[in-house]
């Protein structure tokens, strides 16, 4: 069979031309036909009529002598005249019966061919495919529709029934039919257009917890590097759970930018818990880390758990001498510790750590009222307990504190090294300050040790590497210089002025 618009060779079957996209209409070629045999059957019908009405005037009367008009061929002369009414309507209804019968053949033949294409599935393909050129999307997916109905089986008609149905907006049903491909195609070669498709759906809605979910469960590389920063991860730690014999330090990060949330007492982690920003120190302990990162775009991921036993124990705490108590002589204090281990010490009482002064030498004890803390720090960052030492030096003597300290303001002013005894300078602003910090007793002779301080206008005080002794019980002036620690070099001051 041809195309009647293009000539085209059609094969069997096709109900749409290829090559133009004429429709074929495939109805018989019976009118002619039907139209001779309904004469044909009309003229029987007559000639029988005819034949039985000359046997009835037979059989009633006899033949006259005058010439017989010949009736063979004319049926009508055999039917009285007034029977002529009577026969023509019984030859209307009898054409009216074949006309009827032949509306219904025609009928028939219409639908035949017409059930035909209903259940063809390349005329309505292609019917759909005419209709999408001339953007007549709710007809294409009309037919697209019933060729689905065809074979459901067909991942590119779901494909481009989507793609129609998204340009005719329908958006859920595009939605779900590439949902239905995934599901179905797990080897369809279009995949890739299928999760893009779908993806850039989700992505125009914000619907972030669904791209996350569904990047999940992809299986293609660049899809999910390509919207990589919508997907939420758990959280990575550097090191598995388990049992440590040292300390350790945990840090947490997440897949791409966003915020790792964690607890360390057990609850699950929420956007309320602790932001990570540092490395968590792990010491001697059990602990139970929970975290979940959530994404910039606010998809949460899974919690994930780890649980670190650290079995490590702490180094000693140092041996400090001398011990607590009230001392009216100068006296060293010291710290024993084991090697391997280094010691730390606050002057004030407060707890100390691997911030606080070093201890490396015995230390001088402060004049008055001192309360010591130190601490041991193996070389893992493990601690040991806190050992506090409180100590009182005083002295009996001819000149106390204020009045020693008095006599060398005085000296000093009268030598021109202070403006006045209150300690003010006569070459800068700002003034001196004068401090008693220990004892020092050299040839039964006791001293107080003085060290001197800047304080300028703002109150910042500096250290001017100046030291003084005075002689407790006769307020001798000495400049004295620091050998080591409790042990010093004294010079009288009228000496070194």
């Amino acid at each position: 069979m041809k195309c009647p618009n293009c000539g085209n060779e059609l094969e069997e079957g096709k109900l749409l031309c290829e090559h133009c996209g004429e429709e074929v209409k495939i109805v018989p070629d019976f009118d002619i036909e039907l139209e001779d045999k309904l004469k044909e059957s009309i003229s029987d019908m007559l000639q029988d009529m005819a034949a039985e009405e000359l046997r009835k005037n037979d059989s009633h009367q006899e033949p006259e002598n005058k010439s017989v008009k010949d009736t063979t061929n004319d049926p009508s002369a055999y039917f009285p005249t007034e029977s002529n009414g009577v026969r023509k309507l019984q030859i209307i209804i009898i054409v009216l019966m074949l006309i009827i019968l032949a509306v219904v053949i025609v009928a028939f033949t219409v639908h035949s061919v017409s059930d035909q294409r209903y259940h063809s599935f390349d005329y309505q393909y292609n019917k759909a495919i005419v209709c999408a050129v001339e953007n007549d999307y709710s007809s294409a997916i009309n037919y697209l529709e019933r060729a689905l109905a065809i074979r459901p089986e067909n991942l590119d008609v779901r494909l481009l029934l989507a793609e129609y149905n998204e340009k005719n907006g329908q958006r859920q049903r595009t939605i779900t039919l590439l949902e239905e491909i995934l599901d179905m195609g797990a080897d369809y070669s279009n995949r890739e257009e299928v999760y893009n498709r779908l993806l850039k759906l989700y992505e125009s809605e914000k619907e972030y917890v669904k791209m996350d979910c569904l990047l999940k469960q992809c299986d293609i590389p660049r899809v999910v590097f390509r919207y990589n920063k919508y997907m939420a991860f758990k959280p990575e730690f550097n090191r598995r759970g388990g049992v440590y014999d040292e300390r350790i330090s945990i840090t947490l990060k997440g897949n791409t930018l966003g915020k790792v949330y964690y607890t360390m007492n057990g609850a699950m982690p929420t956007t309320d818990s602790i932001v990570y920003e540092n490395p968590i120190l792990l010491e001697a302990g059990d602990y139970v880390i929970k975290a979940m990162f959530v994404n910039t775009y606010g998809v949460e991921s899974e919690t994930v758990t780890q649980h670190y036993v650290i079995n490590q124990s702490a180094p000693d705490s140092p041996v400090v001498k001398p011990e607590s108590g009230t001392y009216a002589q100068p006296v060293l204090i010291a710290a024993f510790y084991d090697a391997g281990t280094s010691v730390y010490y606050t002057t004030d009482g407060s707890v100390p750590d691997r911030n606080s002064i070093r201890y490396r030498d015995p230390i001088e004890m402060p004049y008055g009222i001192s309360n010591f803390a130190f601490i041991t720090y193996d070389a893992s960052g493990l601690c040991s307990k806190i050992v506090n030492r409180s100590y009182q030096l005083r002295i009996q003597a001819n000149f106390d504190v204020e009045l020693a300290l008095q006599v060398l303001k005085n000296n000093l002013w009268a030598s021109g090294k202070l403006l006045d005894a209150d300690g003010n300078l006569p070459n800068k602003p700002g003034s001196n300050q004068y401090k008693i910090k220990t004892l020092y007793k050299a040839d039964e002779t006791m001293y107080y040790i003085v060290y001197e301080e800047y304080v300028d206008l703002d109150g910042n005080v500096h250290d001017t590497n100046e030291i003084y002794a005075i002689d407790v019980n006769t307020a001798d002036l000495f400049k004295a210089y620091k050998a080591d620690e409790g042990i010093y070099h004294l010079q009288p001051l009228e000496e070194y002025e």
